[in-house]
């Protein structure tokens, strides 16, 4: 009898994370930006994101699930979005206005999704992120990113 509880369970833990996180790939802001390898770094953080929601959520009730999985898939949505903006700043004139807000929103949708203080590495994080954008490093910015972004949700 347990064995079919749990098989129930994890039958519908997949069918959400497939009603959750398909609208994440369908939507193209959240790559435009990057390399085909960034593109897929990417979409693997955010798709256990959006597993991790799933699989905590699979035994609730749909009324209770559902606000819990749309506040984290847009969370994710949201925080991919920004990394791929963020990439897109390098190489372009500097517009630290643009920067900041985009950065402060990354940093704004991590909290709303762990639902945790920020962490004293993240201006680690955001400087090396800074500096290697500067230097007009794509790689190195966008592995500076998914460190910040990595060490939040994990």
């Amino acid at each position: 009898m347990q064995s079919s509880l749990d098989e129930k369970a994890t039958d519908i833990g997949r069918a959400r994370l497939k009603r959750w996180f398909e609208p994440i790939l369908d939507d193209p802001g959240w790559r435009s930006n990057l390399v085909d390898a960034q593109a897929e770094q990417l979409l693997a953080w955010g798709l256990a994101q959006v597993e991790q929601t799933a699989v905590r959520t699979q035994t609730l009730p749909d009324e209770d699930a559902n606000p819990v999985l749309e506040k984290d898939s847009t969370a994710v949505r949201l925080i991919m979005a920004g990394v791929n903006d963020l990439i897109g700043t390098i190489g372009q004139p500097p517009a630290f206005d643009l920067v900041d807000d985009t950065m402060t929103r990354v940093l704004k949708n991590l909290r709303w999704l762990t639902n945790q203080p920020l962490r004293p590495e993240n201006l680690r994080r955001v400087n090396q992120f800074n500096q290697a954008r500067k230097a007009e490093d794509r790689d190195a910015a966008f592995q500076h990113l998914l460190a910040l972004i990595q060490m939040d949700a994990a």
